[in-house]
């Protein structure tokens, strides 16, 4: 494609693109890693500890990784120091920031101020003062956002890439993560503008920002306790172990872990005329109602406990996307139905699930 011969002809010769990759042995980078293996690229892969076996084994046993996966130590990203991301940007072409701290969303008596916004916006700013150091190299970045950043209060009829959270009313109802991924989101956006404008960046600079709903599907790191999956995996265990008995009156949305992943790195495949002028892609299938969403449950595990379905006269409708935007990718895109299956498929195969 047209971005690639772009970006590689700013560059000395690679026979593909040398891409980096935050948070990488993540649950949805680990995939953006195997996405860009598989594509015959090299991967310089951010984690916190290069040296523990256990939390990088499954991304050295990607296919192609013996031979295009290295592995850089960046540390914790609490502990921003002002040249953790200078040896693994080094030579890349692009750089993939997956990275947030996530797994404390998940559990309780945390602060998010100081366990999810200050890590977040303080290691996002140092990797944009890096890449400021790279711009020889680096001409393409890719944001790891949510759909937490696209969610205005009231609802619009139909959401698109258009519409932004109010950070500073998601921190008024103590929504950190919202919070933390819209103002990513914002300062990495205003960075690029003021960039481009300043003659820092190329004109041609790619970026986007993904923007998934819950993200599920297999995990490519071992589990340690099949019996408490972490993550949005883990939260997908509970449902289906009946952990609501009762259908909220509220819809939610699903997108597969593989097919998220395939968004990002197909940004790659892009030339910057071909990016959107709002740079933003909503990443999600559709919007059920939680009474449907219980019912693909009980069809696919019918070991799922019974549930007591909603019934008032005020029956929330699922919130409706103008996918636009996203399809303009072309990357093909599983099924609510399907991603659940495949996910459900996999937590039994684990012994997360009961057969």
């Amino acid at each position: 494609m047209c971005g690639i011969d772009q970006i590689q002809n700013m560059m000395p010769p690679f026979s593909k693109l040398c891409v980096m990759v935050t948070g990488a042995n993540g649950f949805l980078a680990s995939h953006i890693v195997k996405e860009l293996l598989s594509s015959g690229h090299t991967v310089h892969a951010c984690v916190r500890d290069a040296t523990r076996e256990s939390s990088v084994e499954h991304l050295e046993a990607l296919p192609g990784a013996s031979d295009r996966l290295k592995l850089f130590s960046t540390g914790d990203l609490s502990e921003v120091t002002s040249d953790m991301f200078d040896a693994p940007m080094k030579h890349c072409n692009a750089v993939m920031h997956a990275a947030t701290p996530l797994s404390v969303k998940f559990g309780a008596g945390h602060n998010g101020q100081t366990d999810i916004y200050e890590p977040a916006m303080k290691s996002t700013q140092e990797l944009l003062h890096c890449l400021e150091r790279h711009t020889d190299s680096v001409k393409c970045l890719v944001l790891t956002s949510s759909m937490a950043a696209v969610a205005p209060r009231p609802e619009p009829p139909v959401k698109d890439e258009s519409h932004w959270s109010d950070p500073d009313a998601q921190k008024a109802r103590n929504n950190w993560y919202g919070c933390t991924k819209t103002s990513q989101e914002q300062l990495v956006r205003n960075w690029v503008k003021k960039a481009r404008a300043e003659g820092k960046i190329d004109p041609d600079f790619v970026y986007a920002a993904i923007c998934p709903t819950m993200v599920i599907g297999p995990v490519l790191k071992e589990i340690d306790n099949p019996e408490t999956v972490s993550g949005t995996m883990g939260s997908l265990q509970k449902w289906l172990q009946g952990s609501r008995s009762q259908a909220p009156n509220d819809s939610m949305s699903f997108i597969h872990v593989q097919d998220c992943a395939k968004m990002h790195t197909r940004i790659l495949e892009l030339s910057a005329s071909e990016i959107t002028a709002e740079q933003r892609y909503m990443s999600l299938v559709e919007s059920l109602h939680w009474n449907d969403i219980l019912k693909l449950f009980k069809e696919l595990h019918p070991k799922l406990p019974d549930y007591q379905p909603y019934q008032g006269d005020d029956m929330a409708k699922p919130t409706k996307f103008n996918l636009d935007n996203m399809k303009s990718l072309q990357v093909p895109y599983k099924n609510t139905r399907e991603t659940l299956k495949d996910s459900i498929e996999y937590l039994m195969q684990i012994g997360a699930l009961d057969q």
